[in-house]
């Protein structure tokens, strides 16, 4: 893609992203953080329970919820409804949505390797962004400052040998670098766009941002000395955080997911936060104080999900009384752990981190798989629904290849289950 059409579509998505729900959902959010504590559990109780009153219009929660009137507790209302697991939504989408006009779709592999097909309202949106921008600013950014970004963006062709591996995002002020060019080989170039581009932000796969980081650690560089680097879209590990940390700069944690039913981001003690004003989250114990994450989204009326199990395990969860180390008051938990992708190791010697882009659209897959058996030979595993056709496996190869290199060969293979942990991830 080249420099001009990237931004030509970073104008377009600016504008649809930048409304003035955005402005006013940023405005909402400043206004949440300074509630005292007592008064944010009050009015989450009051956002759960408007939440429960528009699931009512939807198929799946219409007898479900019938008996809620809207100002009785919430919470305890909420506990005697089922878990909603993933394969229910997977299945019948359609049965979720309450009806509004103006949605747009939402598409995720998810690392269960299970399709989902979404739809998202306007304000989902601009909530979602003006999450993302808020979050950017209590770290030190201002708008307009520049931010490199290493997010799995294709922004330049595969095949591509030579510099640049990138382009820069003049709307946003941004350079955008390709996470799937990273190699010994091209890392320097890397290396010295991102000194050269005085950001002292960086947004990106912890995948992508290890990589960087273990190159100037094995190769005796001078750090960078970011201000700021903000990790989302996969688990981070311990040892991730401190060599991010060390050689470009202090790790800020998001976790979410593409269903939107949770926000949290991590404190200066590494502990996770939630944003209470974007759900309702739960933890279902597993024992060895291990839990599932299982949450309610506020923000999506297009489509809510109440008591969504996101497979996700978290440890050492707190409540609204308890204090964390950096001096906050909760809810939150200590650590989050699954999610955890495997770098893919590509003949050029680059290394990439994400590959579900890969079947993200591809309507009819249950689940999915990609295995490495070695540097030329990957199996690709898909459990179909009774709808899918062969000609999807011309779209997920085109969409593999474009992120990796035309020299892999690719087999498909077919099953009828894949085999899972006992929380759903392969």
């Amino acid at each position: 893609m080249g420099t001009l059409s990237y931004n030509l579509k970073m104008l377009w998505r600016l504008f649809g992203k930048r409304n003035p729900e955005f402005h006013r959902q940023v405005n909402e959010l400043a206004e949440w953080r300074d509630l005292d504590p007592e008064t944010r559990h009050v009015e989450q109780i009051s956002k759960l329970a408007h939440t429960l009153m528009v699931a009512k219009k939807s198929v799946y929660y219409r007898d479900m919820l019938s008996n809620f009137k809207g100002r009785q507790n919430a919470i305890d209302f909420l506990k005697t409804l089922p878990y909603l697991e993933k394969e229910a939504l997977r299945a019948r989408p359609e049965l979720f949505l309450t009806g509004e006009k103006m949605t747009v779709a939402a598409h995720t592999s998810g690392t269960t390797g299970t399709p989902l097909q979404l739809r998202r309202s306007l304000r989902s949106i601009a909530r979602e962004e003006a999450g993302f921008f808020s979050w950017y600013c209590q770290a030190g950014w201002r708008p307009g400052w520049p931010m490199i970004v290493l997010r799995g963006d294709l922004v330049v062709p595969q095949e591509r040998e030579t510099p640049p591996f990138g382009v820069h995002d003049f709307i946003g002020r941004r350079w955008v670098l390709s996470s799937y060019h990273m190699s010994d080989a091209t890392l320097p170039w890397y290396i010295d766009t991102i000194r050269s581009s005085g950001s002292i932000f960086m947004s990106a796969y912890p995948s992508s941002a290890y990589i960087l980081a273990e190159y100037i650690w094995r190769k005796g560089l001078r750090p960078f000395g970011m201000k700021a680097v903000f990790l989302a879209s996969e688990t981070v590990s311990q040892e991730q955080i401190d060599l991010i940390s060390e050689f470009i700069g202090p790790v800020h944690v998001q976790y979410g997911m593409a269903e939107r039913v949770c926000w949290m981001t991590t404190c200066q003690a590494g502990c996770y936060h939630e944003d209470t004003s974007y759900g309702f989250t739960e933890y279902a114990p597993l024992g060895d104080d291990r839990y599932e994450i299982v949450a309610t989204s506020f923000i999506n009326d297009a489509q809510p999900l109440i008591r969504y199990q996101t497979g996700d395990i978290a440890i050492g969860p707190f409540g609204w009384k308890d204090r964390c180390e950096c001096g906050a008051m909760g809810p939150g938990c200590r650590q989050i752990i699954g999610r955890e992708d495997d770098l893919f190791h590509l003949p050029d010697g680059r290394k990439i981190g994400r590959l579900d882009h890969v079947f993200k659209a591809v309507p009819h897959i249950v689940a999915a798989q990609i295995i490495q058996h070695d540097l030329y030979h990957t199996e690709i595993v898909i459990v179909p629904d009774v709808h899918y056709e062969q000609s999807y496996e011309k779209i997920i190869r085109a969409k593999f290849t474009e992120r990796t290199s035309a020299d892999i060969a690719i087999q498909f293979t077919y099953r009828s289950f894949l085999p899972r942990t006992a929380r759903g991830k392969f």
